[in-house]
């Protein structure tokens, strides 16, 4: 039977396969799940490695630590292991975290971390469809092909959509940030849900309210903004 859990972390940590975690030298060389734990060796270019041993499941609670939680435990274990220098050298015994332990030093948040960049990064991955970040929901071909973005402001993102019921290239303006609290928007938020509805041929006045007349923008016909809407 798939263990949809494990497939789902792996999924969200493989960014740290192809470049270092944030503020580090240290790149994810090993991962792998062993009962109820996730074991993942982290390596510099140095060889210098260390293993993080982190948890399927909080204490009494049968539901999985929910998928992005996992992104930012590997994000401050490795920055403290790097500059507490827990990190073995080539031919010496491997240095063994215990996320646990490192959860109760407040090492590791125990809460869900979101970043302005793991939002940014989220937006996209849910409009293209990523594996990371799906499972009910879903864009909808039908209505747009994502073609392209850009981070406007540090708070707001224009993605470039295809309309295949209207040839034309429209740019949507969305918010990163959540306008109530200030910051980033977290994972629950699915974009991909917020354009079907706006985004649907039958009703053409809803996206037409949020045209923006005046923007000029050489990668569309069209600017939409939808900061406050979605």
């Amino acid at each position: 039977m798939k263990n949809t859990h494990t497939t789902a972390v792996l999924l969200a940590l493989r960014r740290f396969i192809g470049v270092p975690v944030p503020d580090t030298r240290l790149r994810l060389r090993g991962f792998v799940r062993a009962d109820e734990s996730l074991r993942m060796r982290l390596e510099d270019s140095e060889r210098r490695q260390l293993t993080l041993i982190l948890p399927v499941r909080r204490p009494n609670e049968a539901v999985p630590i929910a998928t992005w939680w996992y992104v930012g435990a590997l994000r401050h274990a490795a920055r403290w292991a790097e500059t507490n220098g827990r990190l073995s050298c080539e031919g010496h015994e491997t240095q063994v975290l215990d996320g646990e332990a490192l959860i109760a030093d407040g090492v590791i948040p125990a809460a869900t971390e979101t970043t302005m960049d793991d939002s940014l990064d989220y937006v996209i991955g849910d409009l293209l469809a990523d594996p990371a970040w799906h499972s009910q929901h879903s864009p909808a071909p039908e209505l747009y092909q994502l073609i392209g973005f850009d981070l406007m402001t540090e708070d707001r993102v224009r993605v470039y959509l295809e309309l295949p019921h209207s040839p034309r290239t429209i740019g949507v303006d969305l918010a990163v940030v959540d306008e109530e609290t200030g910051r980033p928007r977290s994972t629950g938020w699915w974009a991909s849900t917020k354009l079907n509805a706006i985004l649907s041929p039958d009703e053409p006045t809803t996206l037409a309210v949020h045209l923006v007349p005046d923007a000029h923008d050489l990668n569309c016909d069209a600017v939409y903004d939808l900061t406050r809407w979605a």
